[in-house]
């Protein structure tokens, strides 16, 4: 394995805390999936909030943690995807924080956009970095990484788990049936970047974007998602549905002109794909 790698948890928490007051910040050398190890974590401490003791059975605030894997060997992408990292090559980190939303539309939207113009700030006429309907974020027309979002009530609360996945550098993993284009990395986009480089870049952007949707949900990043879009004016299929991407609306539905008319996709267990000229 790759030599343990730098990365300034001291500062990086001095950094983050006052956004998310009682945050923890780990990193492991190996774990099959970080998403999966802080869903675990957030229903032990909750079956053990309840626990009786001498004082009574009482709920505790669950407090927000990230964990980061320097090798993750079993990722998760959407509908029971693997997400393949190498060891050095990758970024792979899921953050949990509680979260009260009464609409979690567009979400994963959100969080794309906060990473995207963290990488590559919104100044290029053109960006280099886009966002596929509803998780991922590519590079010059190549998958680049991904976005997991899942929650898990827990002691009162309902608690968020968002994953992150993102090709940084050496070689990224070979083309599947899923992309044919194959994958990206940021080395391409800025070869002096490390995984840890690219975190200390976008946890305070991606914290950031959480704590305001909670107030404002995705309306606010509506224009944002439109410049990086991937899928606008492109021929899609989105489950059973076929059309013409013309956009996402506030609420990040995926808007598409079919045969039968206009129809809006909610998020989900839903399967985007480019129509096969648009994706060669």
């Amino acid at each position: 394995m790759a030599e343990h790698q730098q990365w300034g948890v001291e500062a990086l928490w001095q950094d983050l805390e006052p956004l998310l007051p009682g945050m923890s910040i780990e990193v492991l050398a190996r774990a099959e999936s970080t998403n999966s190890a802080l869903l675990e974590r957030v229903r032990s401490d909750a079956r053990q909030s309840f626990e009786p003791s001498p004082y009574g059975r009482r709920a505790h605030d669950l407090q927000p943690c990230l964990l980061v894997a320097e090798h993750q060997t079993h990722g998760r992408g959407r509908m029971g995807r693997s997400w393949h990292a190498g060891p050095g090559a990758s970024l792979t980190f899921s953050l949990a924080l509680p979260m009260s939303l009464s609409d979690w539309s567009g979400l994963s939207l959100a969080v794309g956009c906060a990473i995207a113009d963290a990488l590559e700030p919104p100044t290029e006429a053109t960006p280099r970095l886009q966002l596929k309907w509803p998780n991922d974020i590519w590079l010059d027309g190549r998958k680049l990484g991904g976005i997991l979002i899942e929650t898990v009530p827990a002691a009162g609360q309902r608690m968020v788990v968002v994953g992150v996945g993102l090709n940084v550098g050496g070689q990224p993993p070979a083309a599947d049936a899923q992309y044919q284009t194959g994958f990206a990395s940021l080395a391409e986009l800025q070869p002096q970047l490390d995984p840890p480089t690219v975190l200390a870049r976008v946890a305070r952007p991606l914290i950031q974007a959480l704590l305001d949707f909670q107030t404002a949900g995705f309306a606010p990043w509506q224009s944002a998602y439109a410049r990086r879009d991937l899928l606008l004016g492109r021929h899609v299929t989105a489950g059973a549905l076929e059309g013409l991407a013309q956009g996402v609306n506030a609420q990040g539905e995926l808007l598409l002109q079919t045969a039968s008319g206009p129809q809006a996709v909610a998020g989900g267990e839903i399967s985007v794909r480019l129509a096969a000229d648009e994706a060669s």
